[in-house]
């Protein structure tokens, strides 16, 4: 039997491991993959602070450890009938089984926003660092997109932005923007009540329930208040959409891939599956994306006879939360885009300190994070009511 998997990501790479471990030598594993680098983007927020680097993961010795065959070019178009993947360099790859994981892609940004992401926080956000410490610049905005995202590096990098100006005695005006009732809505009330109070012990001001428009460099209209900020840098993350892979049941532009609780993409006969930011699942999260791609995985299995048949999943949607002290784990069933039976831990409840829970991958992300018990306590100097909002009328 041959499987084809598309991606270089968490969802693509956690897949490709535990069908190996599921399906043996029944089947043969093809990697479709431009990139030649797994990146661990939960640790680029601490990029900026010099708090070490993004952990980097050869693919090549990846594709070694599974006995897969590496095809270095990109998915164009699915042929349903045909059971062929189209790439962009004019390959033509065939499969019994296929997996999508390609992730999702970026809309193209305002440009008086600067967004943040594992390509951009190195630089970016670093420059916005520098001249904190130098006071060219005294306020910053982070304003969390609408739509399908993880939100959470937003608020690691207020609470962290916040540590670096306390620890030099520096006191910027740092806001956080969210259309969500609280932060990190997706994990339920009662973490975004402890996130609400750890943002309120650093000064960072906090607006919920708000829709930001960006009206020029440093203007950013708040609706429903009808006021204006004007912060020297407005931050954001990617406003995430689909693939829009042709040949993929669906008509919608941006599409994102719609897939059943056992992660089969609908209306495709069975055999293919997907997994990651490129399907429907609302929140776009590393620990979700492995859940999906074991789910997969074990579905394939079993198409090759490797297995059962997979239970349906179960999403729990896990984070830790970097926050300039100890992180704080974060747990919570997922229902309709909403957590259920939330859980915050001081220490990891999985295996090590990952930031990414992720069963296959564990072995390669092993890495400690570079801080800890050890950090003091942020006691707040950094004050939120310098930043003054200013009345559209």
């Amino acid at each position: 039997m041959t499987v084809l998997i598309c991606g270089g990501g968490v969802a693509a790479i956690e897949a490709l491991l535990r069908l190996r471990r599921l399906a043996g030598d029944t089947v043969v594993l093809n990697l479709l993959c431009p990139g030649e680098e797994l990146i661990y983007r939960e640790r680029t927020v601490l990029v900026p602070f010099g708090l070490g680097e993004a952990e980097r993961h050869p693919i090549q010795r990846i594709v070694e450890d599974t006995g897969a065959h590496w095809v270095r070019d990109r998915a164009a178009s699915v042929d349903l009938p045909a059971r062929t993947v189209h790439t962009v360099g004019g390959r033509q790859l065939p499969y019994d089984a296929l997996l999508l994981a390609p992730g999702g892609r970026e809309r193209t940004p305002n440009p008086h926003v600067s967004v943040f992401s594992d390509r951009t926080s190195g630089h970016l956000y670093r420059q916005i660092v520098q001249q904190l410490d130098i006071g060219a610049i005294r306020n910053v905005v982070l304003s969390e997109p609408p739509g399908p995202s993880w939100p959470l590096p937003l608020y690691e990098l207020a609470l962290l932005t916040a540590k670096h100006a306390h620890d030099r005695g520096l006191r910027p005006s740092i806001a956080v923007v969210t259309p969500q009732p609280r932060p990190l809505h997706a994990f339920g009330d009662e973490v975004g009540r402890r996130v609400e109070a750890l943002l309120g012990e650093a000064g960072i001001a906090l607006h919920t329930r708000t829709r930001a428009r960006v009206d020029g460099p440093q203007l950013l209209h708040l609706e429903p208040a009808g006021i204006d900020l004007r912060p020297d840098r407005i931050v954001t993350l990617p406003t995430i959409t689909g693939p829009n892979l042709r040949g993929i049941p669906g008509d919608a532009v941006d599409r994102f891939i719609s897939v059943d609780q056992r992660c089969r993409v609908r209306h495709t006969g069975g055999h293919i599956f997907a997994a990651g930011d490129a399907t429907d699942l609302p929140v776009k999260n590393g620990s979700l994306a492995a859940q999906q791609a074991d789910t997969a995985a074990a579905g394939i299995a079993h198409l090759a006879g490797g297995g059962p048949a997979p239970a349906a999943l179960r999403p729990l949607l896990r984070g830790a939360l970097l926050t300039g002290d100890k992180p704080l784990y974060l747990e919570a069933y997922l229902i309709a885009g909403t957590g259920w039976r939330a859980h915050i831990h001081d220490q990891p409840p999985w295996r090590s300190a990952q930031l990414v829970v992720a069963e296959e991958l564990a072995a390669y992300f092993t890495n400690p994070l570079p801080y800890g018990s050890h950090i003091p306590p942020l006691r707040s100097t950094v004050r939120a009511d310098r930043f003054r909002p200013r009345s559209s009328a």
